[in-house]
C-alpha cells in the first residue's frame, strides 16, 4: 500500500499547505487544511490497519513452516509481506511526527486522535517484532534439523555392514564408494533444498526490521507532543483551580452575609416589645 511521500515537502502528491509560502516562523496547525489533516489521520489509520492485517499473515506464515504447507510459495509470500510491513511502518511512523507537529495548538479532539493511533501502531510494532524473530528462530531450527539428517544418514544396520566392510579389507575403497553414494543420494533434491531454506533464512533476516529503534522514533514523538498537552492541561486545571477557588470564595461571603443579617430584625422586635411594655 502506498500513499505517496509524506514528508515535509508535500502530502502525497498534493500541497498540504494552504495558502502560498512565507517566509519566517508560523504555527504548523495553521499551515494546513483541517480536510486534509483529517485525509491524513485516515491515511495514518489505513497504515496501521494494513500492518496489522500483514502481522496475521504472518502468524499463520509461521504455524506453516515446517508442514507440507511450506512451499516456495509461501517462502516468497513471506518475503513479500514483510517488506510491505516493513515499508508501511516507515511511512506510517513518518506520518505520526508529521501529524504530531500539525496538531500543535490544534484541538483536543485532534491530539487524542493522534494519540490513539499512535498507541494502536506501537501496540502492533511490538507484535510485528515478535512474530518476525519467532520465524527466524523457527527457520534455523528446520534447517539444523535437515543438515543433521543429511550429515548423519545411516541407518540402524549400517554399522554392521561397515564393520564387515572394514573387516575384509576393504575400508579405503568402501568408504570411496560410501561416499559416491551418499552425495548421488543427496545432491539433487535434498541438497537444493538446503541451500534454498538458508537462502530464505537470510533473506528473512535482512528483511527483518529494526523494532527497537522504530519505538525510540515513537517514543520520542509521544515526549514532544507531551510537553504541548502537559502545558495545556496545567494551564486548564490552573484556571479550573481558580475558578473553584473563586466559587468558594463567594460562597463564604454569601453565608456570611446571611449570618449577619439575621441579628436586625431580632433587635427591632425587641425595641418594639420593649416600647409596649414601658
Amino acid at each position: 500500500m502506498s500513499y505517496g511521500s509524506l514528508d515535509g515537502s508535500g502530502f502525497g502528491s498534493r500541497n498540504p499547505f494552504s495558502g502560498p509560502s512565507t517566509q519566517g516562523y508560523q504555527p504548523l496547525a495553521t499551515q494546513i487544511d483541517q480536510n486534509e489533516l483529517q485525509e491524513l489521520f485516515q491515511i495514518t489509520s489505513g497504515d496501521i490497519y494494513r500492518i496489522n492485517i500483514n502481522v496475521q499473515s504472518l502468524e499463520r506464515i509461521l504455524r506453516s513452516l515446517g508442514t507440507a504447507s511450506d512451499t516456495q510459495e509461501l517462502r516468497d509470500r513471506l518475503h513479500f509481506t514483510q517488506q510491505e510491513t516493513n515499508n508501511t511502518i516507515t511511512s506510517s511512523t513518518k506520518s505520526i511526527r508529521q501529524l504530531s507537529e500539525f496538531v500543535r495548538g490544534s484541538s483536543r479532539q485532534d491530539r487524542l486522535q493522534l494519540d490513539r493511533l499512535r498507541s494502536q501502531l506501537s501496540d502492533i510494532i511490538q507484535r510485528y517484532g515478535v512474530v518476525q524473530k519467532k520465524i527466524a528462530e523457527k527457520s534455523k531450527s528446520l534447517l539444523s534439523a535437515d543438515q543433521k539428517s543429511i550429515k548423519s544418514p545411516r541407518t540402524p544396520f549400517s554399522d554392521i555392514a561397515d564393520d564387515e566392510n572394514i573387516f575384509n579389507g576393504g575400508d579405503e575403497q568402501w568408504q570411496s564408494q560410501k561416499q559416491t553414494q551418499d552425495l548421488t543420494e543427496f545432491s539433487e533434491e535434498d541438497l537444493d533444498e538446503i541451500r534454498q531454506k538458508e537462502e530464505a533464512i537470510n533473506q528473512i533476516e535482512s528483511d527483518m526490521l529494526d523494532v527497537n529503534q522504530i519505538m525510540k522514533d515513537l517514543a520520542s514523538i509521544v515526549y514532544e507532543q507531551g510537553d504541548t498537552i502537559d502545558s495545556i492541561e496545567a494551564n486548564i486545571e490552573t484556571a479550573s483551580s481558580h475558578v473553584e477557588s473563586a466559587n468558594r470564595q463567594l460562597a463564604k461571603a454569601s453565608q456570611h452575609q446571611v449570618s449577619t443579617a439575621h441579628p436586625v430584625p431580632l433587635l427591632c422586635a425587641a425595641g418594639l416589645l420593649n416600647g409596649k411594655l414601658f
